[in-house]
């Protein structure tokens, strides 16, 4: 699995970042964060019904929210059974009332970081930064900001998401 550093640069390169417009890699990685697939357990921290963790000490697996609350202070005890055939138990954790239900999705086979639509999103924002600065340098006759803003959506549309009817 890509370590958030290592998406970061992934962005970074599919998007161009050096290049004008620029993206600093703290605004990547705000992006980036913003296309998380799914975080680590932490302790008393409230948790909405969808939200996705995997353990502090990966076991493979991926734990949904399916009832809304506050988890407690220490980590609960994740199931595992033998062969990993876990799929849909439930764990309870926390406690709020009601008691917050985490719900084993299947195995963490995918990369925590959706690199694909976060490059797309960072393409949308270098394509509006070239609109911002069309209206402020129209007139300007060596300017091609309108050809760039128009690349920067081509490019966009390049990481439009995957779908299969």
């Amino acid at each position: 699995m890509l370590t958030r550093a290592e998406a970061i640069a992934q962005v970074s390169l599919f998007v161009d970042a050096q290049s004008y417009p620029q993206l600093s890699t703290t605004e990547i990685g705000s992006i980036l964060d913003s296309y998380s697939r799914f975080t680590t357990w932490t302790a008393s921290t409230t948790y909405a019904v969808g939200d996705r963790v995997v353990p502090t000490t990966p076991n493979g697996r991926v734990y949904e929210c399916r009832v809304a609350g506050t988890t407690a202070t220490t980590e609960p005890e994740w199931a595992e059974y033998p062969g990993g055939q876990c799929k849909g138990w439930s764990v309870l954790d926390g406690t709020s009332d009601p008691v917050l239900v985490w719900v084993d999705m299947g195995p963490a086979n995918i990369e925590r970081y959706d690199v694909r639509t976060a490059t797309r999103q960072a393409w949308f924002i270098k394509a509006s930064r070239c609109a911002s600065d069309i209206d402020a340098k129209e007139g300007t006759s060596d300017v091609k900001l309108s050809q760039l803003k128009a690349h920067c959506i081509e490019m966009a549309e390049r990481y439009r998401p995957v779908v299969f009817a």
